[in-house]
């Protein structure tokens, strides 16, 4: 089990570097364009590697030991199942800390932070509302 106190997110420093490598990996096309190349990673040497290459900031916590890649297809329902583990620690720190979203969501909105949720009750439904986009979300 996951210590709920232990920071969950691997939060990207520069999220736009992360999702052109992330587009890289599904199609094969460089979108980093940094003069590196970005095969799909085979191992999590490669992964955090590519990671440094894009200078995404995205430093992987110790408790990941395992890579898996998948590859969805546009003919299927990939349903991406969070870690129960995870979803559970997640809820424990949401009983008493707000939900944080990425910071580049704030250059869309004026600026503005997003209102922080009133309640635990209010927090869980938008956990759950996350973990639902998450779990079906296929680059939209």
């Amino acid at each position: 089990m996951i210590d709920p106190t232990e920071p969950m997110d691997m939060a990207p420093v520069n999220y736009e570097n992360w999702g052109k490598l992330m587009k890289t990996w599904a199609t094969g096309e460089d979108y980093v364009k940094n003069g590196h190349h970005f095969p799909v990673p085979k191992t999590l040497e490669e992964v955090k590697e590519q990671l440094r290459m894009a200078q995404t900031g995205v430093v992987l916590p110790a408790r990941i030991q395992h890579l898996q890649v998948v590859v969805g297809r546009s003919d299927t329902l990939l349903l991406r199942l969070p870690p129960p583990d995870l979803v559970k620690a997640s809820e424990k720190r949401l009983a008493t800390e707000d939900y944080t979203l990425p910071a580049f969501y704030n250059e869309h909105y004026d600026g503005q932070a997003p209102t922080a949720l009133p309640d635990k009750a209010a927090r869980l439904k938008f956990h759950a509302q996350r973990i639902g986009d998450y779990s079906i979300a296929n680059c939209q």
